[in-house]
C-alpha cells in the first residue's frame, strides 16, 4: 500500500524537531479543523538499526501519531531486520483507554503488513512484546469532527542537578482552553517508581545518574501535552541492594588453560558457572499446551556461553522459530525482553541466545545445543519458547537459578599469590605443581560471608630442558580400576502444579508432582510457601511424587503465589512458582 503524504503533519514534525533541538516545550497537538476529511491510513514502521529497536510513524517520525476516528493505522516490516510482535496493551494511565479488539499479532522482517481501524477516540498503546518497553507506540484518536484543543502547561521543574540524594519539586500549572474538559496530569520521574497524578509532585534520587522527567497532560478527548525535562544526578550513591533471601550458589568449575607448560607459564583461568530450570507451562500455554515441561540448563565460562535444552509437549512437527534467553524472571513481565550480550546493540540473533528447533511427531525437541563465543552476563536469568503459530504468545518458560548478579571470585593460585573476578590470568614464574582453587560468595546480604561454593584445578610448570630427556619406561600391566560411580547431577523434576487459575472456594487444595531419577527424595527436602509463608502438614506419597497441601483457615479472596522447593538426596535442587485467584462469586 502507497504510503500518504501529509505535508501538515511533516511541517508540524520539522517545527516540532527544531524546539526539541534548542530545548524548548514540545506538546502533541490534536487536529482542530471543522473541515469533514475523508478517513485516511497513516504508516508506522518497525525499525531495526544500530541506534535502536522501535516504532517509527512515517508522518511524525516518533512513536506517536494522532489521527481522527474512522483512519486506520498500518505496521509496515519492510524496515525491520528481524521478527516482531505487535501486542495491544491495557490501559496503565488514567488517559489511556482499552482496546476495543485486542491486537497480537507476528510478523518477520519484511513480512504482510498489520491494519488496523480506529472508530473510538482515545489514546491506545501497543508494543512489542520481544523488545519490551523500549519498542512501544502511541495512538491517540480524536473525533472525527473534533473541534478540541489540547491541554496547555508551563511546567517548572528544579533543581535539575545535584548530588544524590537529590530531590527534585515539579509543577505542571496546567489547563485546558475548553472549557468543561477535565484535566489529567501525569509526572514520571524515570527512575523505576509510580507516576504521581498531582499538578505538583516531588521525588528523591538515591543513585547517582541521568533521568528523563516526562509530563503529561490528557484532557480526556484526545488532546495531550507532553514535555520533558533531563536531570543530572551526581555522587557515589548508596551499596548495591541486597541478594534475594534465597542463599543457593551455583554449581561451579575451576578451569586452566593450559594446564601445563614450561615456565615462565602464563594461564588464563575461568570459573565455569551453572544455572538449571525447569520448564513449564505459563501465559498461553496454560491454556494451549499445558503438558508442556522440559530442562533447561545455561554454563557460562571464559568466552564461552553454553544452552543447553530439552522440550516435550509442544505441537508436533512444527517449527520453532522463537526460542530465547530473556533478561527478567517468568513471573516477572512474562519474562521481559530477549538478553542480548551487549546492550548497546540492537536485538539480532548474533547479539542474544536462541536455542530454535523442530519438534518430532510427539512434539518434543530432542537435546537442543547452542553455544556462543562470549560469557553471558547475569541478566541472562530465563528461557522462553514461544508459540510455534503465532511468536506474540509466550507458552513455556524455565527460571535459571541460582541467580549470578550478587556473586564475588576469589582466587588463591597455590603459589601464594590470589586474584579476583571470574576470569583472571595469572603467571607462574617457577616450575611446580600448583593448586588453583576459586571460591564463589554472595557479595552482599544478609548470607554474605556465610555460604560459600569452592573448586580446584592443578596446573604443573615444568623447567626448560637442558638434555634431551630419556625414555619413559612401558609401564606394567595393571588391573582395571573399580569405575567411579556416576554422581547424580540431575535436579527433581516438579509437574502437574495446581491450582492454576481461578478456584471458587477458599480452601482449595495445592498439589504438585515430584519425580527424580536418582536417589529420591525426602519429605523433608520439600519446602511449600503461599504467599511467602511456609506451609505446614503438607503430605507426600514418595511412590507416586505426589505432593498435597490444604489450608487450615480460609484464604483470602483475590491472587495467591505459590512456590515448591524440592532438594534430592543428592544435593540438586528444582523450584517452581505458580499463582491462583481465589473468587467466592
Amino acid at each position: 500500500m502507497p504510503r500518504p503524504s501529509a505535508p501538515g503533519t511533516r511541517l508540524r514534525t520539522a517545527l516540532a524537531l527544531v524546539l526539541l533541538a534548542a530545548g524548548l516545550t514540545v506538546g502533541a497537538v490534536a487536529a482542530t479543523s471543522t473541515a469533514a476529511e475523508p478517513p485516511r491510513t497513516w504508516v508506522v514502521d518497525a525499525v531495526d538499526d544500530t541506534a535502536s529497536n522501535r516504532w517509527e510513524s512515517v508522518d511524525t517520525g516518533t512513536t506517536t501519531v494522532t489521527i481522527r476516528a474512522g483512519d486506520t493505522v498500518e505496521w509496515q516490516f519492510d524496515r525491520a531486520t528481524q521478527g516482531h510482535d505487535l501486542v495491544s496493551l491495557a490501559p496503565s494511565q488514567p488517559w489511556e483507554s482499552i482496546w476495543p479488539t485486542a491486537l497480537q499479532e507476528y510478523r518477520d522482517a519484511g513480512g504482510p503488513s498489520v491494519t488496523y481501524t480506529f472508530d473510538q477516540p482515545g489514546t491506545y498503546r501497543y508494543e512489542c512484546s520481544l523488545h519490551g518497553p523500549m519498542m512501544t507506540g502511541t495512538i491517540v484518536v480524536v473525533p472525527a469532527d473534533s473541534t478540541n484543543q489540547s491541554p496547555t502547561a508551563a511546567p517548572v521543574v528544579e533543581p535539575l542537578t545535584g548530588p544524590a540524594p537529590h530531590v527534585v519539586h515539579a509543577t505542571a500549572n496546567a489547563s485546558d482552553p475548553d472549557s468543561g474538559d477535565v484535566v489529567a496530569v501525569a509526572w514520571e520521574f524515570g527512575a523505576g517508581g509510580a507516576p504521581s497524578y498531582t499538578d505538583h509532585a516531588m521525588v528523591e534520587y538515591t543513585t547517582p545518574g541521568t533521568y528523563v522527567v516526562r509530563l503529561r497532560v490528557s484532557d480526556g478527548r484526545g488532546g495531550l501535552h507532553v514535555e520533558e525535562f533531563t536531570v543530572v544526578v551526581t555522587g557515589e550513591g548508596p551499596p548495591d541492594p541486597d541478594p534475594p533471601t534465597d542463599d543457593a550458589l551455583p554449581d561451579i568449575d575451576a578451569l586452566a588453560s593450559p594446564a601445563s607448560g614450561t615456565a615462565p607459564l602464563t594461564v588464563a583461568f575461568s570459573t565455569q558457572v551453572t544455572t538449571r530450570g525447569t520448564l513449564h507451562a505459563y501465559s498461553a500455554g496454560l491454556e494451549d499446551y499445558p503438558a508442556i515441561t522440559g530442562e533447561a540448563v545455561l554454563v557460562r565460562s571464559r568466552g564461552r556461553t553454553r544452552t543447553a535444552l530439552s522440550v516435550t509437549g509442544t505441537k508436533p512437527s512444527a517449527p520453532h522459530g522463537a526460542v530465547h534467553v530473556h533478561e527478567q524472571a517468568c513471573d516477572d513481565d512474562l519474562g521481559g525482553a530477549h538478553f542480548r550480550f551487549d546492550t548497546t546493540q540492537p536485538f539480532a540473533e548474533p547479539n542474544e541466545i536462541w536455542p530454535l528447533f523442530t519438534s518430532d511427531a510427539t512434539g518434543a525437541s530432542g537435546a537442543v545445543e547452542v553455544t556462543k563465543p562470549v560469557r553471558a552476563g547475569p541478566k541472562a536469568v530465563s528461557l522462553v519458547v514461544h508459540d510455534p503459530d503465532n511468536a506474540a504468545r509466550r507458552i513455556g518458560c524455565a527460571d535459571l537459578a541460582p541467580g549470578t548478579a550478587d556473586l564475588t571470585y576469589s582466587w588463591a593460585f597455590g603459589d601464594g599469590t590470589t586474584g579476583t573476578g571470574a576470569d583472571p590470568d595469572h603467571t607462574y614464574a617457577t616450575p611446580g605443581t600448583y593448586t588453583a582453587t576459586v571460591t564463589v560468595a554472595h557479595a552482599s546480604g544478609e548470607h554474605a560471608g556465610h555460604a560459600s561454593v569452592s573448586d580446584a584445578v592443578q596446573v604443573v610448570v615444568g623447567a626448560v630442558p637442558t638434555t634431551a630427556p630419556s625414555p619413559t619406561p612401558t609401564p606394567a600391566p595393571t588391573s582395571s580400576p573399580t569405575p567411579t560411580p556416576a554422581l547424580d547431577a540431575t535436579p527433581p523434576r516438579i509437574s502437574r502444579v495446581g491450582p492454576l487459575r481461578t478456584v471458587r472456594f477458599a480452601r482449595p487444595v495445592v498439589t504438585a508432582r515430584v519425580r527424580d531419577g536418582g536417589q529420591g527424595v525426602r519429605k523433608k527436602a520439600i519446602v511449600l510457601r503461599v504467599d511467602g509463608r511456609r506451609a505446614t502438614k503438607l503430605s507426600y506419597d514418595r511412590a507416586r511424587g505426589t505432593v498435597r497441601w490444604r489450608p487450615a483457615r480460609a484464604l483470602a479472596t483475590g491472587r495467591h503465589v505459590v512456590r515448591l522447593v524440592v532438594t534430592d538426596a543428592a544435593g540438586n535442587r528444582s523450584a517452581r512458582t505458580w499463582r491462583f485467584v481465589v473468587r467466592l462469586r
